[in-house]
């Protein structure tokens, strides 16, 4: 009876001592095609997404997110590319698993707004919970974790007002979910030979109000931002043009048959110091969100950014998973 009483403490202690079991999030970025595409695609990368969602489904995941660039916008596509986009979430749908995204600067036209308003933008009737919106901006919450999504384009003084608004909404709340993410579509640096992110042509533009973006996000507790737009997978950490704030960020590899080269080194003095890259591959991201920790899975698949086919099931390997820093 002694041993089995030291045992059971010792099952007890460390049955205790185990971190509980996470929630997931499943990203994936942008999923437009390019020519010569599938007969009938619309601009979307059909085969990509059909693949990758059965990927996903998986790790039973509580959601999944795209981060802008769902279609493409030549030929039929501007008109009939949403809905297209749109028709291939029934597969989670079936499932009871919720879609969110943002718009990226292939719904940046006028048609396209509206279209995203009335096919993604969620609602409170669709189970939206906390749902909080400005325009084709929103913030929703989930268990432990506020979840924000910024479109496409804003100004930089638009950028510092979202960020004012997600502190402001932080601050008032009852109950404040211990995490707190951002989703836009592109990036908060742009490598040298890609001159294009949220600030302008080059990563130190606008720097007056990206110091106010980033201390904003950070006292609101962001410490992760999600984009795409790049169709590259770029994980990094980047600290505000004053070197007083610093947040990770990931670039999402694309999910359809876009792909970018590797970029030129940045240079020596960057605010970027890069943790993992990698090109000509596609990918799904699975974030495991624990009570006080995030950690990011990267499940990625060789592109050679030609076939619309997409890649195959058993092509897929994870990459190292890495910690998200909370301090």
């Amino acid at each position: 009876m002694k041993y089995l009483a030291l045992f059971l403490i010792f099952l007890f202690q460390t049955v205790q001592g185990e971190e509980p079991a996470p929630w997931r999030i499943a990203v994936i970025g942008d999923t437009h095609d390019s020519p010569r595409r599938m007969e009938g695609s619309e601009g979307v990368a059909v085969n990509f997404i059909k693949t990758l969602y059965g990927e996903i489904l998986k790790h039973q995941v509580d959601m999944v997110i795209q981060v802008g660039d769902m279609a493409d916008i030549e030929g039929s596509a501007p008109v009939n590319g949403l809905a297209k986009r749109k028709e291939l979430n029934k597969m989670l749908e079936e499932k009871g698993i919720p879609f969110y995204a943002v718009r990226g600067n292939h719904e940046s036209i006028p048609l396209r707004a509206e279209q995203f308003r009335e096919l993604f933008l969620p609602t409170r009737k669709q189970g939206a919970r906390g749902l909080a919106t400005r325009k084709l901006n929103y913030g929703i919450r989930h268990k432990n974790a506020s979840l924000y999504f910024m479109d496409v384009d804003l100004a930089p003084d638009q950028m510092v007002d979202f960020s004012a608004w997600i502190k402001k909404n932080r601050s008032k709340a009852n109950t404040v979910p211990r995490h707190c993410l951002v989703f836009t579509h592109r990036t908060l640096q742009t490598p040298m030979q890609f001159r294009e992110c949220l600030w302008g042509r080059y990563n130190d533009s606008a720097a007056e109000q990206q110091n106010i973006f980033y201390r904003n996000l950070r006292e609101a507790g962001v410490r992760f931002v999600v984009t795409g737009h790049l169709h590259a997978h770029d994980l990094y950490m980047i600290t505000s043009p004053d070197g007083k704030n610093t947040l990770t960020s990931l670039i999402c590899a694309p999910a359809g048959n876009k792909v970018l080269p590797a970029p030129f080194l940045l240079p020596a003095r960057s605010r970027v110091k890069t943790l993992q890259y990698r090109s000509g591959i596609t990918a799904y991201y699975i974030l495991n969100i624990y009570p006080d920790s995030m950690t990011l899975d990267t499940y990625a698949a060789p592109n050679n950014g030609v076939t619309d086919e997409g890649p195959k099931s058993g092509e897929f390997k994870k990459l190292h998973s890495y910690g998200i820093p909370m301090n």
